[in-house]
């Protein structure tokens, strides 16, 4: 089954002591593009988690949000830096003395010193036991987000082939119509030739071999009969690729340029309106492919 670049998908992992959310987005991209934001004490598990998405996405640009709450104090700590809170209690205490403010008390300086930055701060000190550990509960809640991401993926894949299947039966069955017309390409420049010279050279004698020389090179020229053949033939691979499923979009993307290159060379060899109409229609639908194929993993 083929899949969407878009999509969502959310897990939850809870425990007695913690709880982990995770929260997959994606959009289209070119490449596979994993962006991963979660808190920093987790960051040695940041390339196991990044590995677990890149096995399952292939393409798309995936933003990965963690979220995480503990209700154990479990190798917590809160820590402080001692030069750094030194230096900016001295700081206040010398604007005091130059401004000759109020002496407040210590503790209210203090007390403004812990609000500065860096200078109170939770220290988790996480042995490579305590990482597993979480890494068995973030895997959990990741892999329920990753299902459900992929499930909603297939979904929007599926409406999608279903969209470019029924594309592909337009353009066969104008195709068909194109290769009823192609014979006529000729006879009507056959006719238009045969008009021009007889307004052109009216009484003389026109040599009848180089008038059907000329028509037998414009017929060669303008053959359009293995550009319909090639054009079937990428027709008949369109739903064989879909059914393929997979990452496939870069192929299906191959192929959509192919078609419309078909299609262009038709239109420009046969030179004929009737064809030339069809043709439009034609390219219409190619495009329409092409930005579908856009949205497919």
């Amino acid at each position: 089954m083929i899949r969407s670049m878009t999509g969502y998908g959310k897990g939850e992992k809870q425990t007695d002591e913690r709880s982990f959310a995770v929260e997959l987005r994606a959009v289209n991209n070119k490449y596979c593009e994993i962006n991963i934001r979660m808190p920093r004490i987790f960051n040695p598990l940041e390339d196991k988690l990044r590995k677990l998405l890149s096995e399952r996405i292939s393409r798309g640009r995936v933003d990965v949000n963690v979220n995480f709450r503990t209700n154990s104090t479990r190798d917590t700590r809160i820590v402080y830096n001692q030069a750094l809170a030194e230096n900016y209690f001295d700081v206040l205490t010398s604007i005091r003395h130059k401004f000759n403010l109020i002496k407040p008390d210590d503790g209210s300086i203090l007390t403004l010193v812990s609000k500065f930055p860096d200078v109170v701060e939770i220290d988790r000190d996480l042995d490579s036991a305590a990482l597993e550990d979480i890494w068995s509960d973030l895997r959990e809640a990741a892999t329920i987000a990753i299902d459900r991401f992929i499930i909603m993926r297939e979904t929007e894949g599926a409406a999608l082939a279903a969209n470019i299947c029924e594309k592909g039966k337009n353009i066969a069955q104008l195709l068909d119509i194109i290769a009823t017309k192609a014979p006529d390409v000729t006879e009507n420049y056959r006719k238009k030739l045969q008009k021009r010279m007889d307004e052109a050279m009216a009484g003389i004698n026109v040599d009848e071999y180089r008038f059907l020389n000329e028509v037998a090179h414009f017929a060669d020229k303008a053959a359009i009969d293995e550009e319909i053949t090639r054009l079937r033939s990428h027709l008949a691979q369109l739903p064989q690729i879909l059914n393929e499923g997979g990452a496939v979009g870069r192929k299906l993307d191959f192929l959509a340029q192919e078609l419309a290159r078909e299609a262009n060379t038709i239109g420009s060899k046969a030179n004929f309106a009737d064809i030339t109409k069809i043709v439009i229609d034609m390219k219409g639908e190619i495009e329409k492919i092409r930005e579908q194929v856009q949205n497919i993993e």
